[in-house]
């Protein structure tokens, strides 16, 4: 054996514990679910019937399915902007710190994102309890008017938008400053010997310069908006009245108990649209950065 082989051999062995992992915790599901999503299943007994794909047909006639499907739509195109937008703000303003100034608010901003989405939605379900809650005294004690916050089904969703977003904005953030940082000084030199204002240099400059960054931004929200349930499920549980009651909430505390078969079935057109999704974003948004 070649010194090259050998050292291609060395190397696999070192990725072949990821591989493996990668293989039966990821792919060894994904493809089960395609499987599982043909079938009856029945645990109990241990029976799995081959059903084609009535599975999906029955999906579709169920009234649960198109509401869940109608939240978490209307999540995603509410959340999704509206985390790119403060990702770009916050940047952009962190961005004009220089030094230990700039590195300290980088790292009070990213806490948020390390704090498990679960134990997040629980803190907030005590912050937002209408009775309770820190968030209505303090709004009582400046006498400004108070909100039932998750316990309505008019404002649950709009609430779990709020914990969303100080959960995932740390994420894109860090993702927009990198690129911002990465755009050569020259051209804000160039920029202010033009004589533009900071408002065009941001437009002109910085916004075309991190287009794959706020394409990746917008694309890894867009999943996640429609796979969203830790904090949901925390603070909500789907309800009230199913006001937030998103696709993965359905999925998890109706069909996956009731109806594996059927819970695949989810699954797969899940998959199959955020891929869609995805691959439609990156070729219609994502552009080639020239420095």
């Amino acid at each position: 054996m070649t010194k090259r082989n050998r050292y291609a051999v060395v190397g696999f062995l070192f990725v072949l514990p990821s591989l493996l992992y990668y293989l039966f915790v990821f792919m060894g599901p994904l493809l089960l679910s395609f499987v599982n999503a043909m079938c009856r299943i029945n645990f109990l007994l241990g029976t799995r019937d081959f059903v084609g794909f009535k599975n999906y047909s029955n999906l579709f006639s169920r009234k649960y399915f198109w509401e869940s499907l109608f939240i978490t739509l209307k999540f995603a195109v509410m959340s999704v902007p509206m985390m790119l937008v403060v990702d770009l703000f916050v940047a952009n303003k962190i961005s004009q710190f220089k030094g230990n100034l700039n590195m300290v608010l980088s790292s009070m901003v990213f806490i948020p994102f390390i704090v498990s989405m679960a134990a997040a939605g629980i803190v907030w379900d005590w912050l937002l309890d209408p009775n309770l809650g820190l968030v209505n005294n303090v709004l009582m004690a400046l006498h400004l008017p108070t909100s039932l916050w998750l316990r309505s089904p008019d404002t649950a969703l709009y609430s779990t938008l709020l914990i969303t977003l100080w959960i995932r904005a740390p994420f894109g953030i860090m993702i927009l400053l990198g690129g911002i940082s990465n755009v050569p000084g020259d051209l804000y030199e160039a920029a202010d010997l033009d004589g533009v204002n900071a408002w065009q240099k941001f437009w002109k400059v910085t916004l075309p310069l991190i287009n794959p960054q706020m394409v990746m931004v917008f694309t890894l929200e867009t999943i996640y908006a429609f796979r969203a349930f830790d904090q949901i499920y925390t603070s909500t549980g789907g309800g009230p009245g199913g006001s937030t009651r998103t696709l993965m909430i359905y999925l998890i505390k109706e069909l996956f108990n009731s109806d594996y078969g059927m819970a695949s079935a989810l699954t797969v057109l899940m998959l199959a649209c955020l891929f869609l999704i995805s691959l439609l974003e990156q070729s219609f948004l994502r552009r080639k950065v020239d420095y």
